[in-house]
């Protein structure tokens, strides 16, 4: 049997517990010195350096940017307290959230001996869940691997299994099986109620689509489940005092600045779009014309907008309009959705790590340990599938487990399915799983052979699904521009050529792939070959101010100085004032090279007028002025 009626003699839990985090400590130090000693340990994307430059600023002293939060909030003040600490390094963040993911650990680990709490014929001990549990935790790199990235999703990752440990013990409490205490003195259900909000309200700082689901359904959950005592009402009032601690600042923040109810942020509309529109996979790929980095697609998404509506927008009418869109393409083609959402339901499960921002198959080539960390999400799914079964079947903690795993469900078929925004509930599946491997083991010794032959023969099939990747075509294209960008920040050219070179083998029809290989291809003087990339990019995004001025740059390099003024005139009709400055600047550069300096001057004070506190645009019209 997994579990011995005195399981002091056989099985120690608190020794295995130890043994497990020694190991994940051990790991986790690995890994910081391996990722601070690799080419990519400051290598950071450009969400992660937007957070990063953020949070400088805040340390600093500096105020949120103008205008109402347009990115989640959680990450840049977490990483702002730690810079004002430990200073800007990215040691210190990538530290605390380590540790965070050690105690993430403990957590699955608490969940596991809790879920299966109390006698009840046919469940598995929790003195076997628990370790199997925190051993599948420890052994999935993702985890790991997202510790170590300037970015929120380890802080989600703690939050979601902190609420639901505390959900599980409410639940236990409100039931009468066990009550919450701190030592000998009760915990009230209101505060316990509160504790469990605050945790969902800072989450919905970081990763508002699932744990905003979380604070709306925690509270029914808590009132439905205490009605026998009326108990339900004291936890779920706690609750939602909780969460509107920390949910009330942005949202107050948002209305003073935009006048109207804005939760939290004003970037769900684009996301709702991306995820919702005919001709979809289910995945992250930002409709033509749009960047794929989190702040170019939100400017370039206002610029659709505007340039679709013949109006000038805020940002919380860019959101609205998107999703307004987005349900007018539901609306004309409901069949086609229902497809969709069916297909982001089996992508949710899929073994496919499908990244967004890091990938673990990259980091795997200068972090090496992280191929030890071999429990992979094809495995981990199908056996959570299995458990949820078997949890079912014996009934206990399924409205927790329910509730918890169908809003992280619901967070993705809302939107799009990739890892970042799967992994928080991937800690629900693994415990889900670890019950389901215990639960068999404690079958077979009681030699039921044929129950647990027909589960693992359903666990098998899963496991068949949804390590079947064809329905994820799997591109590491992003991952070499990235490493390429980070490489070209450095000066080494060659390096940086040949990762972008990468990314567009890969990937030769999307269109950042095709700037940056264009880019790099003009460092090195392949010009032609450069200008004729341009040209395609240009074609798919003729829209995009920057790229314009790039191109007709270019253009002018190789003597065609009448067709990159057309472009220089384009963008400063069409851009925004950086842009048009820029514009204006290369204008009068143009006109300088042909001779005509009273053109050249003219041009500089059209951008005077664009920007009349430009110092440097002063002092350069001095200059042409003087005739230096």
């Amino acid at each position: 049997m997994i579990a011995a009626a005195r399981p002091g003699k056989m099985f120690r839990p608190a020794l295995a517990l130890g043994a497990l985090l020694l190991a994940a400590v051990v790991v986790r130090i690995i890994f910081l010195v391996q990722i601070g000693n690799s080419d990519v340990g400051n290598f950071l994307s450009l969400d992660s350096r937007f957070y990063q430059e953020l949070a400088g600023d805040l340390a600093a002293g500096a105020k949120l940017p103008a205008g109402p939060i347009s990115f989640n909030p959680l990450y840049p003040l977490f990483l702002g307290f730690t810079f004002k600490i430990f200073g800007d390094g990215l040691m210190a963040p990538r530290i605390i959230q380590l540790v965070m993911g050690i105690l993430t650990i403990v957590l699955v680990y608490h969940a596991g001996a809790r879920i299966v709490d109390g006698p009840r014929k046919g469940r598995p001990s929790g003195v076997a869940v628990a370790p199997v549990a925190a051993a599948m935790a420890l052994l999935y790199a993702q985890f790991t691997l997202y510790e170590g990235m300037i970015l929120s999703t380890s802080l989600e990752v703690f939050l979601l299994v902190a609420a639901f440990v505390l959900s599980l013990s409410l639940d236990g409490d409100m039931t009468g099986e066990r009550v919450m205490k701190i030592g000998s003195k009760k915990i009230s259900l209101w505060l316990s109620g509160a504790l469990l909000g605050a945790f969902c309200g800072i989450g919905s700082l970081g990763r508002p689509n699932l744990f905003l689901l979380l604070v709306v359904a925690l509270p029914v959950w808590l009132i439905w489940r205490g009605r026998r005592k009326r108990r339900g009402m004291q936890a779920a009032a706690g609750c939602i005092i909780g969460a509107a601690i920390f949910l009330a600042p942005p949202i107050a923040y948002n209305a003073v600045r935009t006048g109207r109810f804005v939760p939290v942020t004003t970037h769900g509309g684009i996301n709702f779009y991306i995820g919702n529109l005919l001709g979809s996979e289910g995945l992250f790929h930002p409709p033509n014309g749009m960047r794929a980095d989190m702040r170019g697609m939100i400017d370039d998404a206002k610029t659709m907008a505007e340039i679709e509506t013949g109006h000038s927008m805020t940002e919380p009418e860019v959101s609205d309009y998107f999703f307004r869109k987005a349900l007018g393409e539901i609306r004309s083609n409901p069949g086609a959705w229902l497809r969709l959402i069916g297909r982001k339901f089996i992508l949710f499960f899929n073994g496919a790590e499908v990244p967004d921002v890091p990938n673990v198959f990259f980091y795997e080539q200068s972090c090496g340990v992280l191929k030890l960390l071999f429990v992979p999400f094809a495995l981990i799914a199908p056996l959570g599938i299995c458990g949820l079964v078997v949890l079912f079947r014996s009934g206990r903690n399924r409205s927790v487990v329910s509730l918890f795993l169908g809003c992280a469900i619901l967070s993705i078929l809302a939107f799009f399915v990739n890892t970042r925004y799967r992994l928080p509930a991937v800690p629900i599946l693994i415990l889900l799983a670890a019950f389901f491997v215990a639960w068999a083991a404690r079958e077979i010794s009681r030699k039921r052979f044929r129950i647990v032959a027909l589960m693992a023969a359903v666990a098998v099939g899963l496991f068949l699904l949804v390590s079947h990747r064809t329905m994820v075509k799997m591109n590491n294209s992003a991952a070499y521009a990235m490493l390429g960008n980070y490489f070209v920040e450095n000066d080494n050219v060659t390096k940086a050529g040949e990762a972008f070179a990468e990314a567009y083998r890969l990937a030769p029809e999307n269109a950042d792939a095709i700037i940056n290989y264009a880019r790099i291809l003009r460092r090195q003087n392949r010009l032609q070959e450069s200008v004729d990339l341009y040209k395609r990019a240009y074609d798919r995004m003729p829209r995009f101010p920057h790229l314009a001025l790039e191109y007709g740059s270019l253009l002018e390099t190789l003597g065609w100085r009448e067709e990159a003024e057309r472009l220089y005139r384009e963008t400063l009709l069409n851009g925004k004032t950086q842009e048009q400055v820029l514009a204006c600047k290369l204008l009068a550069h143009s006109a300088l090279a042909a001779g005509e300096r009273e053109k050249a001057i003219s041009w500089i004070k059209r951008a005077l007028d664009i920007a009349p506190q430009d110092l440097q645009l002063a002092k350069l019209l001095e200059r042409i002025e003087s005739g230096r």
